[in-house]
């Protein structure tokens, strides 16, 4: 009687460690982001930025499938490779080389291109449809949200027949994903600049609107076309992930409407 009673406690003992253990994981988890925050980023002016994609051409056929990609880009209204007059940090994250061109391929992380209307390798690509997003950005990485800043190109490598079922919208509403991105080091991580790019929709609060998770937790909806600072963030990797919604609550379809970024915090 006595060996059994021992028995039954030693397991429930372990199964009450075992429960503690799992809340404390769980509470663990839940606490990397009890403490983030999203705020406005202070409001300036934009200035009227023009961004053309000179080549390759809308539509066009690249033979060479195993060459690498080049493109070259034509930015007017502000000049590459300079820092941004007055505060060329804001204190966050940026880059030594100044302005430059968020250019991204397909759905993948932005590269940089810093020297206006010359060739720019953007490396190999798998045959088929390719996209290319663009557009300028001030020497912290917030992108310029000007009239005719944000440029689209489609094209393909190899056989344009190839399968197009990736085929987006570029004339609807479409959502383009910029920061965070990357490693943050000690000093640039006590705010991180959130961005992104909103094509052909207007966001209210009766209008569309952008939903956001930092990991697993959901943010307050984002209504308004502009940068933010995410605060808080805890060492370690977390994930940004946004979707566009739609006025009627729907999420809006397209390859590119739900992104979402990977991050470090040193």
């Amino acid at each position: 009687m006595y060996k059994t009673f021992s028995v039954i406690f030693s397991i429930a003992l372990l199964s009450t460690i075992l429960i503690s253990c799992g809340k404390r994981t769980e509470q663990a988890a839940t606490d990397s982001t009890s403490n983030v925050g999203i705020i406005p980023v202070p409001q300036r002016a934009y200035p009227d930025v023009s961004l053309s994609i000179v080549s390759p051409k809308e539509g066009e056929t690249l033979k060479n499938a195993g060459d690498s990609v080049k493109i070259v880009m034509q930015v007017s209204g502000t000049e590459l490779g300079t820092h941004t007059d007055g505060d060329s940090t804001m204190g966050i994250a940026y880059s030594k080389q100044g302005q430059h061109i968020h250019v991204i391929v397909d759905s993948k992380p932005y590269m940089a291109d810093y020297k206006n209307g010359e060739s720019f390798n953007i490396g190999v690509l798998t045959p088929g449809m390719h996209t290319i997003r663009a557009f300028p950005s001030f020497s912290w990485h917030e992108s310029m949200k000007s009239l005719h800043a944000f440029a689209t190109r489609t094209f393909y490598i190899g056989n344009p027949a190839c399968d197009t079922s990736q085929m987006t919208n570029l004339n609807g509403p479409m959502l383009t994903y910029s920061r965070p991105k990357g490693t943050y080091a000690t000093g640039e991580n006590s705010k991180v600049l959130l961005d992104f790019y909103v094509s052909n929709a207007m966001l209210a609060p009766d209008q569309y609107k952008v939903k956001l998770w930092i990991d697993t937790t959901a943010m307050p909806d984002i209504v308004k076309w502009q940068p933010y600072y995410i605060t808080g963030l805890a060492k370690g990797d977390h994930t940004v992930k946004m979707q566009l919604v739609a006025p009627d609550g729907k999420a809006v379809p397209g390859t590119y409407n739900n992104p979402n970024g990977k991050i470090t915090i040193e």
